[in-house]
């Protein structure tokens, strides 16, 4: 975990700002755009386009709805630049963030018009969808494969596994404490489970003694694993409530399922492009030699 170069202060400063600079265009748009010109931008059920559906990530119907999205914007991407900024992934990063900006909008725009207007007619022509969500469950997709490679990574595949199960029972167990998706009883029976769990991974002597090693060798890995577990585990059960407020709205679950599959075919398929291209590279290296 200690052998990653250090990286200049110019350079993080620099990558700083551009991740937050999105975020500051986000705000950017809402306060200065006036309502009249932001309504143009929005994806309509009965007129749907590429381009829109691609501005319509970057306009907000309410104050509320932009803060909300550009705080687990900011959570989520800090959570995984951590990570693979201590692995040294940085090109990782920014191949797959900028895949998740590029295609989650499209494809989670062309899922919701197939299943919400054609297959479910939940939605009518005049419906519109705007908001960055779509994008924000990509990344939650990105992290959730981030998360899992970098425990792999340092504390070996056996962690990895007991990470993807305790990530999954504990947001199913906080949905179904916050959310109708799940009955209470299963949020009972999955609380036991991951109690039965963690029990029986105490008496894994091997991963207990290298995670032990591990943190104490580097803590600093331990506490981005920890924050990232709990980031992932918070965006799942956010991302799925599928309750009305009092105007009547709902949480769009179809996109931020889409769109967390997204993230996650993206990140797989950019770390397996890397890989690939890498074992070519190296082959060819060794053919010349």
């Amino acid at each position: 975990m200690s052998g990653v170069p250090p990286v200049s202060t110019l350079k993080q400063s620099v990558e700083a700002t551009i991740l937050a600079g999105v975020g500051g265009l986000l705000v950017a748009i809402h306060l200065v755009f006036p309502e009249s010109l932001r309504t143009e931008f929005v994806f309509t059920y009965g007129e749907p386009s590429l381009v829109s559906a691609w501005t319509a990530a970057a306009v907000h119907d309410s104050l509320g709805h932009l803060v909300s999205n550009v705080a687990w914007y900011t959570v989520v991407v800090g959570s995984i630049y951590g990570l693979l900024a201590k692995r040294g992934r940085r090109r990782t990063f920014w191949l797959a963030t900028a895949g998740c900006v590029v295609v989650a909008p499209p494809v989670t725009k062309a899922i919701d018009y197939w299943v919400l207007l054609l297959q479910w007619e939940v939605v009518a022509g005049i419906t519109t969808a705007s908001g960055f969500s779509g994008v924000v469950s990509a990344f939650g997709g990105m992290l959730y494969v981030v998360l899992l490679g970098s425990v792999t990574a340092w504390y070996g595949y056996a962690a990895g596994v007991v990470t993807a199960g305790t990530v999954t029972v504990a947001s199913l167990t906080v949905l179904s404490v916050t959310s109708d998706v799940l009955p209470e009883l299963a949020g009972i029976a999955l609380g036991v489970t991951s109690v039965i769990l963690f029990g029986i991974g105490a008496h894994h002597s091997a991963l207990i003694q290298r995670m032990r090693r591990a943190w104490a060798h580097d803590r600093d890995a331990g506490v981005r694993v920890g924050v990232g577990w709990v980031v992932v585990v918070a965006l799942i059960a956010v991302l799925f409530q599928v309750e009305l407020d009092a105007s009547r709205r709902f949480v769009n679950v179809v996109a931020h399922g889409t769109g967390f599959t997204t993230g996650m075919l993206v990140t797989l398929g950019v770390i397996w492009g890397r890989r690939t291209l890498g074992d070519r590279n190296q082959g060819s290296t060794d053919y010349a030699g």
